[in-house]
């Protein structure tokens, strides 16, 4: 089963670049018709299979409509609303969608098994879905691809500004690109591991365990939406993203400094509230502003940053916790304070490339 799971990121690995390529060269239009045509597939194909290896070929088909509609959608939203309080805000939406969707499907899923129904009909259900949205985004205009920033577009401050340097893929592109691999391992080690800590460290029941995810998931949710409205009041992006690295560190020391029911339950309430509220896609809205050429292929390389990432950091972290689970969160706390640190170097070339 694990391997089947590993399929999809092994998937979308083999494929981010040449989708960004594609998207980049062709067309955003047909990258995303490109995508939900994977998707469907996978959707069917995961009905009608009835072997391991079988299935592992289906799931790459996620891994490749996942890398399609990354390399696309992104730099679609970033063309058609240019001011970065508007892309920056919408790509974060974006996550809200995500974030839905992976909360209703196994619920429905498990009502269906439950009630004995069979759970084929949510995948076909879910496919007519897909072909519905395919006819309509084959209906719908896109804009066309900019190769290079519009002067006279405003800044994260909004203020006019002018580049008088270019942006270099070795500075600002690293610093952000592990930004995208630490956002990402920042909530999925807290929700691998916050059981086991509880378990292990408090005496919790493994049942009563999994209450402190649940509190993850709903901060999460609603961080979205509040990450949303927060960028779109025009606030200073690179600002936001270190405040919200600053206090998911910051919670994460005091749960491993003071391990207790309160600092557990902080601490996945900030986890979930400032680290996975959105900021891996204005990380990404702030790099497609310093790299405006070719969108597809430098979103295809920011995401290979979080694919990377999904698929050593269960391995890493596993080995870790086999010697202790503090080893996990300290792991954790590194990484939120390499993140702040690539982040503060994008503030700072921002503020001296983007001049007012």
């Amino acid at each position: 089963m694990t391997l089947v799971i590993s399929a999809i990121g092994l998937g979308r690995i083999l494929t981010l670049n040449l989708a960004g390529w594609f998207s980049d060269y062709f067309s955003r239009k047909l990258t995303v018709l490109v995508g939900v045509a994977a998707d469907m597939l996978f959707f069917v194909g995961m009905v009608f299979t009835n072997n391991y290896f079988i299935a592992f070929i289906v799931a790459l088909l996620a891994g490749v409509g996942n890398a399609f509609l990354d390399t696309s959608t992104y730099p679609i939203v970033v063309e058609s609303f240019p001011s970065e309080s508007d892309n920056g805000s919408l790509s974060v939406l974006n996550k809200a969608f995500i974030s839905t969707g992976q909360f209703v499907l196994p619920i429905v899923v498990r009502w269906t098994l439950r009630n004995k129904i069979y759970f084929g009909w949510v995948f076909f259900i879910c496919d007519i879905g897909l072909l519905l949205n395919l006819i309509l985004l084959m209906q719908l205009s896109y804009p066309e691809k900019q190769n290079s920033r519009p002067k006279s577009k405003k800044t994260l401050s909004e203020k006019t500004a002018v580049r008088p340097k270019k942006a270099k893929l070795h500075i600002e592109g690293l610093a952000l690109m592990i930004f995208s691999f630490v956002s990402v391992s920042l909530f999925n080690i807290f929700v691998f591991w916050i059981p086991t800590f509880a378990e292990r460290v408090l005496s919790i029941n493994k049942a009563d365990s999994l209450l402190f995810v649940s509190i993850y998931s709903i901060c999460s949710f609603v961080s979205v939406f509040a990450t949303s409205v927060i960028v779109k009041k025009k606030v200073n992006i690179s600002n936001l993203i270190l405040v919200c690295l600053g206090l998911t560190s910051l919670s994460i020391l005091y749960m491993i400094w003071l391990p207790s029911l309160f600092s557990i339950i902080l601490a996945s309430s900030f986890v979930g509230l400032f680290a996975a509220g959105g900021i891996w896609q204005l990380g990404l809205a702030l790099l497609l502003e310093f790299f405006p050429m070719n969108k597809g292929i430098v979103t295809s390389f920011y995401s290979l940053s979080t694919a990377l990432s999904v698929m050593s950091t269960p391995y890493i972290t596993g080995l870790m916790v086999e010697q202790s689970v503090y080893l996990a969160f300290i792991y954790n706390f590194i990484l939120a304070v390499i993140g702040f640190l690539a982040m503060f170097i994008v503030k700072r070339r921002y503020q001296q490339l983007f001049k007012r």
